[in-house]
């Protein structure tokens, strides 16, 4: 559907204003329903709510004329009616198709998002971006989505699909491009190549810069703000979230698959007096998540829960997203806003019972009555992988002497890496991945180019003892990233990948063990979300078998190279210090 609702002609208006008048008949009226008033924080006695047009026209004491022959009466006694949720902050641009998306999100009340698009652009350019948005408004939900501002964020540093200047400032130019999405702080401080000409681009346009400020404070924050940057989602306690909302900036609080971060950051700001710039986001859900309730309403749960008034919370995913964001008319129930609509049975699980769209019921009793489009201009880009096929022989690391002392890509979590340090023996004149000492080979081989050569380093903490495991799904440059215990077995995991067209491999001797195929583009894929999740569990399960036991090794692998966060990377083209950002030696 259409991203951004009609606006109302002058007939439409007319009719509209005639039906709050009680001087015609309504379209659909919901009868008894107790309406979650997002501005004034109540929940309003039972009432109808008489619907026309896709909008809201009046609620309150049912008027006799709105109801003839041809209206749909809802009958929602002892139901509250909500506005439809809405993602201010997440990352639908790989992984499952944007219809199995839309069929779970729908299903949870969630009705909007605003999704980056970094990684489809760092792996097939402006021509993917293309194609994901033409699949993703094909969808009956509404999605607007973020110009992705530097692809790929540190172009100096590293290589992938390009998105120049002036491909952004056509993204920009579309009416559901809601802005220029998240921008590291690091590259905006130091003026990173080009980000200050798409900034400024962003603003002349009077959309949002959306914010990554992750570990900044003080007069680095400030200075992040005054550049125009409008809202960050990386608070992890109370006092980050309260420095950035006293600067102004609005408070995105994840809740998803890569973070949690409710129960430190929501007690306090549940009770401030005004808490127009807090939203809660999911920062992308997983897959589990998606397929029970849907992406957001685990979030709003939590809300309450943790002592969050139900009409602020659901405030919190509705109205405030709306209104950082431009969306006039969503996120209310209202006279004359749209009529994007939630029942629920109540306020503490808040279980589903119908969701509208423009008025049009599109879930009942969590069934969809719509369909979800497949993902056709996608499945059109055609082969997204121009690398060759990797050799043992390209992954070997010649040594400068019989013993050697290197730099170590280490874990510190899921998703931080430092540098860490080790000496090996090198008998062979080859540096050896040592899994014993959970020191795997590391190889980072830049997926647009023939000609390319891959970056090699080594890496502890991911735990493998044997085998080896192989992905484009790689934050946001979607290269080929691949590390183990043996260079023939990374051939493997890689060189399957690529024959797959895209996705995850795990390998061990000479057997591939489990594999998720991401076909399109080389990072999404268009099999059901079941069936999705359980090549995820039979991924996650064969690396467990090969000795890691990392709780999301999946997570950890997909950032395994991404230069958005600290400290030690390997791109596609060496060892990285992402904090000095400079190239490093493997060797010591």
């Amino acid at each position: 559907m259409a991203a951004l609702p009609p606006i109302p002609g002058p007939a439409q208006v007319r009719e509209i204003r005639e039906v709050a008048l009680g001087r015609r008949p309504a379209q659909v009226v919901i009868r008894g329903a107790r309406v979650v008033n997002v501005f004034s924080g109540e929940v309003q006695p039972p009432q109808a709510v008489a619907l026309y047009g896709g909008r809201v026209a009046s609620l309150g004491p049912e008027l006799p004329a709105w109801v003839d022959e041809e209206t749909r009466v809802v009958q929602a006694q002892g139901l509250f009616l909500m506005p439809g949720l809405i993602d201010a902050h997440t990352h639908l641009d790989a992984g499952y198709s944007p219809g199995e998306f839309s069929a779970r999100a729908l299903a949870g009340g969630n009705t909007s998002v605003v999704t980056e698009c970094a990684m489809i652009a760092g792996a097939a350019g402006a021509r993917g971006v293309a194609a994901f948005l033409a699949d993703a408004q094909a969808q009956p939900m509404r999605w607007f989505f973020l110009a992705p501002p530097l692809v790929p964020p540190f172009p100096q540093l590293e290589g992938s699909a390009g998105l120049g200047l002036e491909e952004f400032r056509r993204l920009l130019e579309d009416p559901c491009c809601r802005g220029c999405g998240e921008v590291y702080w690091t590259s905006l401080l130091d003026s990173v190549e080009g980000i200050d000409q798409r900034l400024a681009a962003t603003l002349a346009a009077g959309k949002q810069v959306e914010g990554h400020s992750a570990g900044a404070r003080g007069e680095r924050l400030a200075a992040y703000a005054a550049a125009g940057v409008g809202s960050c989602h990386e608070s992890t306690t109370a006092g980050e979230a309260l420095e950035r909302l006293r600067l102004g900036f609005a408070v995105q609080v994840r809740q998803g698959m890569v973070r949690q971060e409710m129960d430190q950051v929501v007690p306090a700001l549940a009770g401030l007096d005004d808490t127009s710039q807090v939203m809660l986001v999911s920062d992308s859900a997983s897959l589990e998540q998606l397929m029970d309730q849907g992406p957001l309403l685990p979030l709003l749960i939590r809300a309450v829960e943790l002592g969050v008034a139900p009409a602020r919370a659901v405030a919190w995913l509705s109205l405030n997203p709306a209104r950082h964001f431009g969306l006039t008319g969503l996120g209310a129930v209202a006279p004359g806003w749209v009529a994007d609509l939630v029942l629920v049975e109540d306020l503490n699980r808040f279980r589903v019972r119908s969701v509208f769209l423009e008025g049009k019921e599109v879930v009942r009793q969590g069934r969809l009555l719509v369909e979800t489009p497949p993902p056709r201009h996608l499945a059109g880009l055609g082969p997204c992988l121009h690398c060759r096929p990797l050799t043992a022989e390209a992954l070997q690391i010649p040594a400068p002497a019989r013993r050697v002392a290197v730099r170590v890509v280490e874990l510190a979590n899921h998703t931080i890496t430092r540098e860490g340090r080790a000496e090996l023996d090198c008998p062979q004149g080859l540096v050896p991945a040592e899994p014993e000492r959970d020191l795997l080979k590391l190889m980072h081989l830049n997926r647009q180019s023939p000609q390319a050569r891959p970056a090699l380093g080594l890496v502890r903490g991911f735990g493998l003892r044997h085998g080896a495991v192989a992905t484009t799904l790689q934050w946001d440059n979607c290269n080929l990233v691949a590390l183990g215990a043996g260079d023939r077995e990374i051939c493997l995991a890689a060189n399957r990948v690529l024959e797959l067209g895209g996705g995850v491999v795990v390998a061990a001797g000479d057997e591939v063990l489990a594999e998720m195929p991401l076909p399109l583009a080389g990072i999404f894929s268009s099999l059901p979300m079941e069936e999705l999740a359980a090549r995820e569990r039979e991924l996650a399960g064969a690396l467990a078998g090969l000795g890691c036991g990392l709780e999301n090794p999946l997570l950890a692998l997909q950032t395994l190279c991404f230069t958005g966060l600290p400290f030690l990377r390997l791109t596609d083209r060496g060892l990285v210090d992402m904090r000095r950002r400079r190239e490093l030696e493997l060797f010591l």
